[in-house]
This record gives structure tokens, C-alpha cells and sequence, in this order.
């Protein structure tokens, strides 16, 4: 049996250059295991209640294990507890925002994207929703583990041709997934077994965007305190001009000692 890994995390948050208001949310829960960045979407208003209530109560979902969730359907029978419970906390939120933005004029429309981390001893579940990322770094290499529900992206992996009339900038920006945008949601997800060593960010497209990916190597490299991490990775996206609210968690696992 493998030795027990020890899980330090650290997260943080900025408006950025460019805008008057942080729309991201994030939630760090060393103890439960629960890791979250959401992107709001719907302007500074919806865009941050929106946010906010997806990390509210994925977490308070996560955390009061006798809830009444909904199960989720399509999965089988190999599908992790761990897995079932996120996904299931996820469904709430979406119909909670979706039920908001619906009710409320100030809230319409909004919406927001999401990324988590759900932990145990031996795994972790990685589930999201929209173009906020899961970025592994592990043994000197960055792998992305979240494919952007996007305009872009769709048609990237169809192979079709965008419009003359469709900006690529701005298809790289429009998502095609989110929560509250509609009574249900698809969430992508997959487990992982975490080894000592590895580094998970977990990120909005504030830094994702302006950042590049070797860049982003470059800082994670660091074998620093997290926070200094999370930090650096801030200014470098403020250095390229901060287009927009940039949010990362970052989670570390080592031997147990």
C-alpha cells in the first residue's frame, strides 16, 4: 500500500487591469477536500452572485454528506462516490442560479463557469463546466486536464471552419457551457491518482488567457510557498495587461513525513 500523501493548498484573486469589478469566486477547503474557481458571467451584478452561489453551495452540498441531492443519471456503475457527490452538488447549483436568473430582473441571464477539485486519500475528481481550466504539473511537465466548453473549442475539434463574420478572439471567449444557463447542465469529469509531487492550478480564463502555457510552467517551477505561487501567477497575467479578473487555486501533494 502506498504511504498517505499530504495536500497543502493555497488561492487567490484580482480584478485585474481592465475591469471595475471581480466577478471570479473561489472556496479552499483543506479539510473536506473541496477546491472551486468560478468565472461569473452576466455582467458585475449577476456575474458575482452567480459565482459566488455555484461555490456556496457546491460546498455545502459536499460537505453535508446526508443531503437530499439529486442522483445523478448516465453514470455507471464504476462511477466513484466521490465523483457522484460533486457532479450531484454541481446539478444543485446550476438549478439554484438558473432558478434566480429567472426570477429575479437584476440577476437575468447570468451564469457562470466552473472548475473543481473534489479529493480523498487515493483520488481526485476533477469536474467543470465552461472555459475555467485543471492544469497538472507534474514531474517538470504541464498538462491541461479540462477541455474549454467554447465556442472555439467546438469547432477546433470538428474541424469546421468559423464564419467569415465570427471574430476568432471573440470565439474564444464565448462559452458554451455554463451554470444557469438552462434547468440542466453537462458536467465533464474525470478521476485522477494524485502522486507526491504533483501540483494542480485550477484557474479562470483571466489568467489562462494572457498567460501562456510555458509561462505558466515557468512559475509553477518555483518550489516556493503556495501563496507566493498563486501570486506570481496573478502578476504575470496583470503584466500582460490584465484583459480580465484572474483566480487561481493551487493544490500540492507530498509525502506524507
Amino acid at each position: 500500500m502506498n504511504p498517505p500523501l499530504r495536500i497543502e493548498a493555497a488561492g487567490d484573486s484580482d480584478v485585474g487591469r481592465q475591469r471595475e469589478h471581480n466577478e471570479d469566486s473561489f472556496a479552499i477547503d483543506l479539510d473536506l477536500g473541496l477546491f472551486i474557481v468560478a468565472d461569473g458571467i452576466g455582467g458585475a451584478a449577476g456575474g458575482e452572485v452567480a459565482s459566488r452561489m455555484a461555490v456556496d453551495i457546491v460546498h455545502s452540498c459536499c460537505k453535508d454528506s446526508e443531503g437530499d441531492i439529486t442522483q445523478p443519471t448516465g453514470y455507471d456503475e464504476g462511477t466513484t462516490p466521490l465523483e457522484l457527490r460533486l457532479v450531484s452538488s454541481i446539478w444543485r447549483a446550476n438549478e439554484r442560479i438558473f432558478e434566480v436568473g429567472q426570477r429575479d430582473p437584476h440577476c437575468y441571464g447570468m451564469g457562470t463557469t466552473f472548475a473543481g477539485v473534489y479529493v480523498d486519500a487515493s483520488s481526485a475528481c476533477i469536474a467543470h463546466v465552461g472555459d475555467s481550466r485543471v492544469y497538472r504539473y507534474r514531474q517538470r511537465r504541464l498538462e491541461r486536464l479540462t477541455e474549454d466548453h467554447s465556442l472555439w473549442n467546438e469547432h477546433l475539434h470538428s474541424g469546421e471552419q468559423l464564419p467569415d463574420d465570427v471574430d476568432p478572439l471573440l470565439a474564444r471567449n464565448v462559452v458554451t457551457r455554463a451554470l444557469g444557463m438552462g434547468k440542466t447542465v453537462d458536467v465533464a469529469t474525470r478521476v485522477e491518482r494524485p502522486e507526491a509531487g504533483d501540483l494542480l492550478l485550477i484557474c479562470s480564463d483571466g489568467l489562462s488567457g494572457p498567460v501562456s502555457e510555458p509561462e505558466i510552467a515557468e512559475l509553477l517551477a518555483q518550489e516556493s510557498d503556495l501563496a507566493e505561487v498563486a501570486r506570481s501567477l496573478i502578476d504575470r497575467a496583470n503584466l500582460h495587461g490584465g484583459p480580465d479578473n484572474v483566480t487561481c487555486v493551487l493544490v500540492r501533494w507530498n509525502a506524507a513525513g
